[in-house]
């Protein structure tokens, strides 16, 4: 049975549970949905077998029942960290193009590009026949093969983008943001967020404010609005209102109609947990269909279905390592609500007797760049069975 998260995630969760509440940002804002890797895929450390990552950051850290274990695992995504265009848009990132009459479509293949990650781990865990628990090492791959968008989708994209470069619209806020721009540094993505809990860039703002009421052009302005009276507090709050708002309005909250995703992974064991003993080996690879359906703008169930195969060398009976191969194949459901999601899925394993996998899962968002995951349910094996896991994983933004 794998043992529940250590005391440092659940430090780290009492921390930021609170600020987490207070969010009114959902998960779909955010850029880090990858809560599974290959690495963790393949050696069966993770609540979800079945997982389709969107936006993967440039570089992952992936912590699966706490530091104690050694359950770590890295992911870099080379799009995020090799500059393929000389000028990069969020337009090229979600391949919009334009047809000869002008219609817009998402480039299918787009994901081969921005959507391809390797990863590398290294895990201590039970396995099935094993007396006691073992070290392993692994490597893996994975990328969106192809993706497809309905009408309405591009062009809800094709507006939210439009939307944020028009950017506000009231003309106190207008003139606001041009001068804060321009005498002090350009408002970024993250400032929404950032300015709820960073007191040195409040103070920034307000002090920003101050001197813009002080300006000729902003006298004349609010004299024609009849809003001479505003205070610095005010014309920041009145701001961040119209702006954040804008930001909310997220084109990442818009899913592909049909995606696949392929995978795979390698990994080796070390039969004497040491380091410079001979090792076995497990190979895997697999495709991940997702059907998704929109409820609303905060909303989506997702149907998965997957089918996967592994060459695993992690059995041993009466002391002699031997090879085993197999299919998994079966499907997910999954609820998309705000910061939450809650799912289950089934596998069957064929060439393995009557061995299943049946566990409910969930992800949580704690902040923009940490996800805190879970399952619980029933594992392949005859004995030892039961999944019980919590995991941490923290996306490291470096652009």
């Amino acid at each position: 049975m794998k043992k529940i998260c250590n005391s440092i995630l659940l430090l780290l969760f009492t921390m930021q549970l609170s600020s987490a509440q207070n969010s009114e940002s959902t998960l779909n804002d955010f850029n880090f949905e990858s809560t599974s890797n290959p690495v963790f895929s393949l050696l069966e450390q993770t609540p979800s077998v079945i997982n389709t990552p969107n936006d993967i950051k440039s570089l992952g850290l992936y912590l699966s029942n706490g530091f104690s274990n050694t359950n770590i695992a890295l992911e870099v995504n080379p799009y995020w960290l090799i500059d393929f265009d000389i000028q990069r848009s969020y337009r090229n990132y979600r391949g919009i193009k334009k047809k000869a009459d002008g219609t817009l479509y998402i480039d299918p293949f787009i994901g081969l590009k921005t959507n391809t990650s390797f990863s590398a781990g290294y895990i201590n865990k039970e396995f099935s026949g094993f007396d006691g628990p073992r070290k392993t090492a692994a490597l893996g791959f994975r990328t969106t093969i192809i993706e497809f968008y309905n009408k309405e989708r591009v062009q809800k994209i094709e507006d939210a983008i439009s939307t944020i470069e028009i950017g506000v619209k009231q003309p106190i806020n207008m003139l606001f943001e041009d001068y804060y721009n321009e005498e002090y540094n350009k408002i970024g993505s993250g400032t929404c967020t950032k300015f709820e809990s960073d007191e040195a860039l409040q103070n920034k703002f307000y002090t920003a404010a101050e001197e813009f009421l002080e300006r000729d052009d902003t006298i004349e302005l609010l004299g024609q609005l009849n809003r001479t009276d505003i205070t610095k507090e005010e014309v920041v709050a009145e701001y961040f209102n119209e702006r954040c708002k804008i930001v909310m309005n997220s084109p990442k909250k818009i899913k592909p109609v049909f995606r696949l995703d392929g995978a795979m992974a390698y990994s080796v064991l070390f039969k004497e947990n040491e380091i410079n003993t001979s090792t076995a080996n497990r190979f895997g690879s697999w495709l991940t269909a997702d059907f998704a359906i929109k409820f609303n703008s905060k909303q989506y169930l997702h149907i998965y279905g997957i089918t996967k195969y592994v060459d695993d060398g992690f059995n041993i009976t009466n002391g002699v390592f031997d090879n085993r191969s197999f299919w998994d194949y079966g499907g997910k459901l999954e609820l998309e609500f705000r910061k939450f999601r809650f799912a289950y899925e089934y596998l069957k394993r064929d060439g393995e007797g009557d061995e299943f996998r049946s566990v409910g899962s969930f992800n949580f968002q704690l902040k923009k760049n940490i996800i805190i995951t879970g399952g619980f349910g029933k594992d392949f094996p005859e004995d030892d069975n039961l999944v019980t896991i919590l995991g941490v994983n923290w996306g490291i933004n470096t652009k």
